[in-house]
């Protein structure tokens, strides 16, 4: 399996699809690279794609120090990325956490950002998380530390509306979060719901924002109204709604989350 390893020795996985311009996307906390397998085919048809796990999930490394861990540090996690693939620019997104790295990215390297791909995150809208958000992530981190994994994947599955949304839709999907949650060490998804609690709020940041801006959000996700805050604050942006679907709109809507991206990307790379 490819790895790299960033200036403070952590080893981050990565994996590579296909050939074309590079499309480089991390999924949301707690979610790995597996979680875009429903995507990888479309997508690589057309761009070199790489997924990587960031610090904390799956593959790569989980350090014990919560000080490890913050935007900031993700942020130059995806430069090393870039930079152990030889890419002076590329696409780059994700979802929900993933995306809330790559905005923090866009916003210190504009330079080395083709166009920007955000699907179904609050994070990447940089508002402050409401009070009941902080406590079922502080609940979470209780969980996980105390109880193990499993035990986190059933309190998600009924406290996190970001979950629940998504089995509400596809019952069958209990089995996948269980597999999900499995892959992470329980001190690296603590230590992600840490950073994450103490995230910037970069929302006034968001109009020095200049290059293509694509928003992708679910009508039953509980973070499409922080994505129309972005689609407001990001001239230019486009904003796509799809239906049915959840926080997870790229596994609940496939081929119209890969037509959407796909055609976005087209039209950036046809004007340059």
């Amino acid at each position: 399996m490819p790895y790299l390893k960033t200036d403070d020795r952590a080893r981050i996985y990565y994996e590579e699809h296909g050939t074309g311009t590079p499309l480089v996307l991390a999924y949301g906390i707690g979610g790995n690279a597996t979680m875009w397998d429903v995507n990888v085919p479309g997508l690589a048809a057309r761009h070199r794609l790489i997924l990587w796990e960031p610090r904390g999930h799956a593959r790569s490394d989980s350090p014990d120090d919560p000080a490890k861990y913050s935007f900031e540090r993700w942020a130059l996690d995806l430069g090393a990325v870039l930079d152990h693939l030889s890419l002076r620019r590329a696409h780059v997104g994700g979802l929900s956490l993933g995306a809330g790295i790559a905005t923090r990215f866009a916003l210190r390297f504009p330079r080395r950002v083709r166009s920007l791909v955000i699907t179904n995150s609050s994070s990447a809208s940089g508002l402050p998380l409401s009070w009941q958000n902080v406590v079922m992530r502080a609940r979470s981190i209780e969980v996980t530390l105390t109880q193990g994994m499993d035990a986190m994947a059933e309190f998600a599955m009924t406290a996190n509306p970001n979950v629940s949304e998504r089995l509400a839709l596809d019952p069958s999907a209990k089995a996948e979060f269980y597999e999900e949650y499995r892959q992470l060490t329980p001190i690296g998804y603590a230590n992600s719901l840490r950073a994450l609690l103490a995230m910037d709020h970069i929302t006034d940041d968001l109009p020095k924002l200049r290059m293509p801006v694509l928003l992708i959000g679910g009508d039953r996700d509980p973070s499409l109204p922080p994505m129309r805050v972005m689609h407001r604050k990001i001239r230019g942006s486009k904003l796509v709604v799809l239906s049915p679907a959840s926080h997870f709109a790229n596994r609940d809507q496939p081929e119209a989350w890969n037509r959407v991206v796909l055609d976005f990307l087209a039209k950036v790379d046809k004007k340059r």
